[in-house]
């Protein structure tokens, strides 16, 4: 300790003596790293934040070997007035506008529905419902209506309100400035008064993702370091304090996003919250060493006299409250999800570069303040006097008394019963607010359509093909299987078609020649249903696809209908497998992977933690009682999220890591304060007390501005930011609340470390 104590005096004095040189370095790394973050890259693709090992993630690879799994947007077209052949010329020019835009591969609707019709040398080929261009005989196109509605029925709507189109990107496709365009086309049709349009998408999330997170960034980031600056102001009264460290921790980011360009690692949604974090946590240290400082001048010491002695007192309390937050925010490193896999490694990064820059601009900026000693002591402030009044009634109730017993039903029960209303969500059109667009949009389009998500099923006949009629009413049983699933609200496949050409043909439902007719190779069933067969049978014959609409619903569980459809399959149908995936597939199985990243990130969280502690302190006394009241936050955090309903996402994931990575600086700040007052005390109950005094107030400042910082997060377009950021704030006076009062119970009740033959003191 003395080496220690001997390096920090050193190095104080030569970061005095060569304040200049350091600062034009800091300066020169500043501008290096705020040109690599102009080249920051952002990236909001939600399919990219899947795990790429997860059997759907697997599944959808395969599926797109033998299928096309473009990304479909929904497009729905109100109409309140007009005719139906002017409904159509509607939709027409609006069909060729979509399919001019590059990277769309197809545009389906009224206009483009082919059905079977009686023409050619087989007797059977296809006819428009709408003729490709010319005027259209109502009552004819109404006639092909109602004769083929299992194949109209998807785009257009019985009373003819609603028209319907299903635009398909392709799967490399730049989405931005198709959706660009599209809500361009959108915003023009919707001033008018006869139409109102609406469209929806998976792959469409994204782009509304990146333009809030924008808006975000630029009100939030401004918000955040203001709300801090008042908040420090109020706490310390001086601008030179606030400023340095503000600075602190603005450097610490530019070095940390500086990191992100570099490294050409994108930019997520999670990760835009990184600075609206640091500030408030950066400073907290800042918090601590700046009182401390600010006693050591009260008291008549220089500036570099302060400054030795503060940081030899704080040096390493500070660097275990850092490393221990790092080890909060590091844990999502084992992450398989890409999004928190990044925000874990790069918020650890800039919480041990915040501490780096407290030690480095700290004594920068103080070595500016007058060196007169201040000898007066200043007359206690009205909040000094109020705080002084709060810890001897927390002393009288904690030590005093045992009337905290009877809280500890009351926050069992309250533990209990928020534990077990958590619920799993990961569907990322929740992440956009309630009055976006998009979400309105797929609401609305869901009621009209039958569902806005979609899966596929694809079944495979182990031996032969799909060549006859027994195996295509197979198929059809598990078509019927699947329309019954809760929340499916339309089911697409080959056997529409094949019902209509039997039909024709034969007068039943399915029939051989209909099945040969429509399987057979070459085309043989006009080549205008060529691009259609095979999206729907594969080449070899031996798989069909039935792609699956449901409701956007979080009562619809797709993964159960998946199991559900594998054990029909298993049991009804033998010498077939199935294969079930899709976006709706992918966006479910992401809840499992997320239970995964709770669990293990708290482990490797909680576990390297208390190392930390029993290492730091060379006590593994100390650890468990720092690490005591951490759990039991993780307990009361993890019930709070049941109680007010806050689902479990890609975002709120990372509560408990944060509150832990946090909380557990207060359970270090204190027992260090207990142990050097224990050096100058005749007991332990008055060094006890005097950490109560010495310690109480800057945990509870500490927790203020740093749950205020958070605070600022309700101001987010995205509900599960908002959400982090008011659980957060709850948290944090709740972490400060559980280390001050456990830790006297523990150090009271079963002291610190003991000398042999003593007992503790009691009051």
């Amino acid at each position: 300790m003395k080496y220690i104590f001997a390096m920090v005096e050193r190095y104080i004095r030569f970061l005095l003596a060569r304040r200049w040189t350091v600062a034009v370095v800091l300066l020169a790394s500043v501008l290096v790293c705020g040109y690599y973050i102009t080249t920051i890259r952002i990236d909001n693709d939600t399919f990219k934040a899947v795990p790429k090992n997860i059997k759907p993630r697997l599944d959808y690879e395969k599926l797109k070997k033998d299928f096309p799994a473009p990304f479909n947007i929904l497009f729905l077209a109100e109409f309140r007035s007009g005719t139906l052949a002017e409904k159509v010329d509607s939709l027409r020019s609006w069909s060729r506008r979509f399919k001019g835009l590059p990277g769309v591969s197809g545009v389906s609707d009224l206009t483009t529905l082919q059905v079977p019709a009686r023409s050619g040398f087989l007797g059977i080929g296809g006819k428009f419902v709408v003729p490709p261009s010319g005027a259209i005989d109502e009552a004819k196109v109404r006639g092909l209506i109602a004769e083929n509605e299992r194949f109209s029925g998807i785009f257009i709507s019985r009373d003819e309100t609603f028209l319907g189109m299903v635009i398909a990107l392709d799967w490399n496709a730049d989405r931005t400035t198709i959706l660009n365009a599209m809500l361009s086309d959108v915003k023009h049709l919707n001033s008018g008064i006869r139409v109102k349009t609406y469209l929806t998408s998976e792959g469409a999330i994204s782009y509304f993702i990146d333009k809030s997170m924008k808006r975000d960034f630029r009100l939030l980031l401004p918000v955040c370091f203001l709300v801090i600056f008042m908040l420090l102001y109020r706490v310390f009264r001086r601008v030179l304090h606030v400023c340095a460290a503000l600075c602190a921790v603005a450097v610490a980011l530019v070095w940390a996003f500086g990191l992100f360009g570099l490294l050409k690692v994108p930019f997520s949604i999670v990760t835009s919250i990184i600075p609206v974090i640091i500030f408030p946590i950066g400073v907290a240290d800042a918090i601590h060493l700046l009182r401390v400082y600010a006693g050591r001048r009260v008291r008549g010491d220089s500036v570099e006299a302060a400054l030795i002695s503060t940081y030899r007192e704080l040096l390493l309390p500070c660097f275990l409250a850092a490393l221990t937050t790092f080890l909060g925010f590091a844990s999502f490193s084992f992450s398989s999800i890409s999004w928190n896999r990044t925000f874990g490694i790069y918020t650890g990064i800039a919480v041990l570069l915040c501490y780096v820059f407290n030690v480095v601009l700290l004594p920068l900026f103080l070595s500016f303040e007058r060196n007169r000693p201040c000898n007066a002591s200043p007359q206690p402030t009205h909040e000094e006097r109020l705080l002084d009044r709060l810890w001897e009634i927390f002393i009288a109730f904690t030590l005093r008394s045992k009337r905290w017993l009877f809280l500890l039903p009351v926050l069992i029960a309250l533990l209990v019963a928020g534990s077990m209303s958590v619920r799993v969500e990961n569907n990322f059109m929740m992440m956009l607010p309630p009055h976006n667009m998009l979400r309105r949009s797929d609401a609305f389009i869901s009621r009209h359509f039958g569902g806005t998500r979609f899966f596929s099923v694809v079944l495979e006949k182990r031996e032969g093909t799909l060549s006859s009629a027994g195996e295509w009413k197979r198929v059809d049983s598990l078509a019927e299987f699947l329309k019954k699933q809760h929340g499916v609200g339309n089911v697409t496949s080959l056997l529409p078609l094949i019902n209509r050409v039997s039909v024709m043909l034969s007068k039943q439902e399915i029939s051989n020649a209909a099945v040969s007719l429509i399987t057979a190779g070459g085309g043989l069933f006009g080549k205008s249903y060529g691009a259609f067969i095979a999206n729907f049978l594969s080449r070899d014959r031996r798989r069909t696809r039935l792609q699956i609409l449901c409701r956007n619903d979080p009562t619809v569980k797709t993964l159960e209908i998946a199991e559900r459809t594998e054990s029909y399959v298993q049991e009804h149908l033998p010498g077939y497998d199935v294969l079930v995936s899709g976006p709706a597939i992918l966006s479910e199985a992401m809840s499992a992977v997320l239970v995964n990243t709770l669990i293990i990130s708290l482990m490797c969280t909680i576990i390297p933690v208390f190392l930390s502690l029993v290492f730091f302190f060379r006590s593994p006394r100390i650890g468990i009682y720092c690490i005591i009241p951490i759990i039991l936050l993780t307990s009361f955090v993890y019930a709070m999220l049941g109680i007010f309903r806050i689902t479990i996402n890609l975002v709120t994931v990372i509560i408990m890591n944060v509150c832990i990575g946090i909380g557990i600086d207060y359970a270090i700040h204190f027992v260090s304060g207990y142990r050097t007052a224990r050096q100058t005390s005749p007991d332990a109950v008055t060094a006890l007390l005097d950490a109560i005094h010495q310690k109480g107030t800057p945990i509870l400042f500490n927790a203020m501005v740093v749950g205020i910082g958070f605070c600022v997060l309700v101001f987010s377009s995205f509900p599960p930011i908002r959400d982090f950021g008011l659980m957060v704030f709850l948290s944090l006076f709740v972490a400060a609340g559980f280390c001050i009062t456990l830790l006297t119970l523990l150090i009271d009740t079963f002291g610190l470390s003991p000398a042999p033959g003593k007992r503790n003191i009691r009051l």
